[in-house]
């Protein structure tokens, strides 16, 4: 696997708006998940089951959470909408989404997985709240450079570009156009080679586009 450095760069994130007519007039907001708390781990289960129609992403959650290589607890956030507008009150977490670490070739990378949105909630602009606050904060941090194996028309908005200009692949993308990166500083260069999530994504690792 290579790590040499691509001389290509992308232009570096800058926030993704809500589509006109998609934000229904929810205030959506975020915060870092408690999985000490049963409740935020009981509503992330829920997010999970329902979006995917499956217990795989919720079981991957739980796992990682657990202790597993690549977790990220500060990159862990629910999204939730005000109760009463005008008011500081918050809803039961109606989104979910976190940043593990992964690797191209040799080189450390964050991967955005999973994360997902209630299905009764979807196209109102959870989805695209919760992505921004991950990357505002990665970039904050000083990361460098996210891939995401999901949509390439709904991960355009946030900057994201198809690996495949950069040299970075996947074994398990059937779906090569999916797989894409995201610089977050301006002086940031995409490491060519092997995209790898953590081990608990498995040998597939295919089931982990969000849905927002």
């Amino acid at each position: 696997m290579s790590t040499e450095q691509n001389s290509t760069q992308t232009p570096a994130y800058r926030a993704a708006h809500v589509p006109a007519g998609q934000d229904l007039g929810h205030r959506w907001s975020t915060r870092v998940a408690d999985h000490e708390d049963p409740a935020d781990r009981r509503a992330i289960r829920q997010i999970a089951e329902l979006t995917f129609e499956s217990s795989a992403e919720a079981d991957l959650v739980e796992e990682l959470a657990g202790g597993g290589e690549g977790w990220l607890p500060q990159y862990s956030l629910v999204a939730m909408t005000a109760s009463i507008p005008g008011t500081d009150l918050q809803s039961d977490p109606m989104g979910y989404g976190t940043l593990v670490r992964a690797h191209v070739g040799e080189a450390e990378v964050l991967a955005l997985a999973p994360h997902g949105v209630l299905p009764e909630h979807q196209g109102e602009g959870a989805g695209t709240a919760i992505v921004n606050a991950l990357l505002q904060k990665a970039q904050a941090d000083g990361e460098k450079v996210v891939v995401v194996y999901g949509w390439p028309e709904y991960y355009a908005k946030f900057g994201f570009r198809p690996g495949a200009e950069h040299g970075v692949t996947a074994a398990f993308a059937d779906q090569p156009e999916a797989l894409q990166v995201l610089t977050l500083q301006d002086d940031a260069e995409v490491p060519s080679g092997e995209f790898r999530y953590p081990p608990a994504f498995g040998a597939e690792n295919a089931q982990v586009a969000g849905r927002a």
